[in-house]
């Protein structure tokens, strides 16, 4: 682990993102440091999905900039590449190889990317699906699993390359409900652990529980940033209170 718990590990200065017309992401300004976890919340299409993907340039802005352990993303290339292995991403939809076993989807990156021995790659894999409850499932493709079984596969896979950070996008909406809470807990295990992670969530409970930060965002704009505590009890804003009153009552 270098450096300090409170290092800037990715800044983001002044972001701005259109798709034609829409303006998705408006003078965005937020740091996360490391071994925080900031979870962003919000309604649906107020631009938390893109912030998310432009922390490792899935998704590329029109203005400002993102610096991730004192680099800028780099537009593209071997830069680039290097950077996708330093962030680790969990998608809403899994992305597993399917033609592949869960233990080859995991030993598939540091293999590639990191030169590790089959070997070696072989038993960090098998540390790491114990770690997230799938040992058992080492051998079986993607389709013999869960969605929950896929998804820790899929957060195991993204711990094999040691990244700096990971960025989970809406892991748990593609999941049925008695399945989001064994991905939940092996996210909250991460946390505890002092992994730095940006979480998309509507998960409530696990920003309560889990975040260092929130980060409540509507209409392409940090609207207000404060620890799960003081959001939740004393929202600031019309906009957060409103949002909160909806999805609080139900």
């Amino acid at each position: 682990m270098q450096g300090s718990a409170t290092d800037p590990l990715v800044v983001i200065d002044e972001v701005n993102k259109h798709y034609g017309d829409l303006h998705v992401l408006k003078d965005i300004n937020t740091t996360v440091r490391r071994g925080e976890v900031v979870v962003v919340i919000g309604p649906s299409g107020s631009g938390k999905s893109t912030l998310c993907r432009a922390i490792n340039r899935l998704e590329t802005i029109d203005s400002g900039t993102i610096t991730i352990d004192g680099k800028k993303l780099p537009e593209e290339g071997k830069g680039l590449a290097q950077l996708r292995a330093d962030v680790g991403m969990v998608f809403q939809s899994f992305n597993l190889f399917a033609h592949k076993t869960v233990l080859e989807n995991v030993t598939l990156g540091p293999r590639q990317v990191r030169g590790m021995s089959k070997a070696d790659a072989d038993k960090q894999a098998m540390q790491l699906l114990e770690r997230v409850g799938v040992a058992n499932q080492a051998n079986k493709l993607p389709s013999q699993l869960s969605g929950g079984q896929q998804q820790r596969v899929a957060i195991a896979r993204s711990l094999a390359m040691d990244p700096k950070l990971i960025l989970l996008d809406e892991p748990t909406s593609a999941l049925d409900p008695e399945m989001i809470n064994e991905v939940l807990e092996v996210m909250i295990g991460l946390a505890k652990d002092g992994m730095t992670m940006v979480v998309v969530t509507h998960e409530m409970g696990f920003a309560r529980k889990a975040a260092n930060r929130v980060l409540f965002m509507a209409e392409g704009e940090i609207v207000e940033e404060a620890t799960p505590e003081q959001f939740f009890s004393n929202p600031q804003t019309p906009r957060a209170k409103d949002f909160l009153s909806k999805i609080l009552t139900h």
